[in-house]
């Protein structure tokens, strides 16, 4: 009996990953799924070949995604694998190592709710430009807005129990950031993430990669830049009416906390309506968490006045120092939302 399948999505592949999945039918005994996301009569030679391998493929005319490929192949998985137990994902550009598949593979994982991911240590050196200042970023991201920190938030070397796919069926995003979402919701659902160490491979600078890196960015970042904007159009707000009442009432710590209070006050309520609907989607009522957006409102509100006031006396620029401040409470203040205010 088969308890663990291996599933690869996989978009206009070369002779490098038909080499690679030679080796790997002839040294792992679980079945083995590749979803042909679009990739073209082109690289049709290659996925019969494939065939010829015992590889199951799974093919459709048009390029659809890598979230999509993988939903696909969950989606047959669990209708053709019954008695299957978990379900291992990898990429098909090289970047997983035969041996760390393997060890996927006969890691224990528990019948549901844990999701097992291969991490890869991303060093400066050893690691392109691009894919280590977008790691980085991620990963910053990633820690803010959940609490937990992972070195690799874009390993597509994961493990799931068969029990899970229809949750991650549910999980939206057909592209890249579909795997970003996977982490994003799971753990707010009870989930708990597990890591075991990978190689960190790059064949030929990550040249073979089919990440956008404009709009594949986008994508993932999505999720996380929506408190972002947020922010800024709630601070637009706040920082125009605060610079014309402080032209008005003059810059003396009295007036500036009048313009400072009056201001964020306005922007406040624009502010949380918009986190408790649009950003984080709380399921909370307003009675549950509107007194504790008031505490953080209101401690926001003093640390603003006397950080401006400070910063005032120091720089000699009210409207910069509106800008320091704020930018230094717009982390905290994501950070405690996320996890105390609005967390489901």
């Amino acid at each position: 009996m088969k308890e663990t399948v291996l599933l690869i999505p996989s978009y206009q592949p070369d002779e490098q990953t038909l080499a690679f999945l030679r080796v790997l039918t002839e040294a792992s005994t679980v079945p083995i799924v590749v979803v042909d996301d679009g990739s073209g009569e082109k690289y049709q030679f290659l996925f019969e070949e494939m065939q010829t391998l015992g590889i199951t493929v799974l093919s459709y005319s048009e390029n659809h995604g890598k979230g999509y490929a993988l939903k696909h192949g969950m989606t047959y998985i669990m209708d053709n694998y019954p008695a299957a137990r978990w379900l291992v994902t990898a990429d098909s550009d090289g970047q997983h190592t035969l041996a760390d598949i393997q060890q996927m593979i006969d890691h224990y994982l528990p019948i549901s709710g844990k999701l097992l991911l291969g991490v890869r240590q991303f060093y400066l050196k050893q690691t392109p430009l691009r894919s280590w200042l977008g790691n980085r970023m991620t990963t910053c991201m990633y820690y803010a807005s959940t609490g937990i920190w992972l070195t690799d938030t874009q390993t597509g070397l994961r493990k799931f129990s068969l029990h899970d796919i229809p949750e991650l069926l549910m999980i939206s995003g057909e592209r890249f950031e579909y795997e970003m979402n996977q982490l994003l919701e799971l753990p707010h659902k009870g989930y708990q993430l597990a890591t075991i160490p990978i190689t960190t491979v790059y064949e030929e600078n990550n040249q073979g990669s089919h990440f956008r890196v404009i709009q594949d960015s986008f994508l993932i970042y999505k999720p996380l830049v929506t408190f972002l904007f947020a922010s800024l159009s709630s601070s637009i707000v706040d920082l125009a009416l605060f610079v014309l009442l402080s032209l008005i009432v003059g810059e003396s710590a009295g007036a500036l906390l009048f313009a400072t209070s009056f201001a964020r006050i306005l922007s406040g309520v624009y502010n949380y309506q918009i986190n408790r609907i649009v950003v984080f989607h709380s399921q909370h009522s307003m009675r549950q968490s509107f007194w504790k957006y008031g505490i953080l409102f209101l401690t926001q509100l003093l640390l603003s006045w006397l950080g401006v006031s400070w910063f005032n006396t120091m720089i000699s620029s009210v409207f910069i120092s509106k800008i320091l401040v704020d930018s230094c409470l717009f982390i905290a203040s994501f950070i405690i939302q996320r996890r105390m205010i609005f967390a489901n």
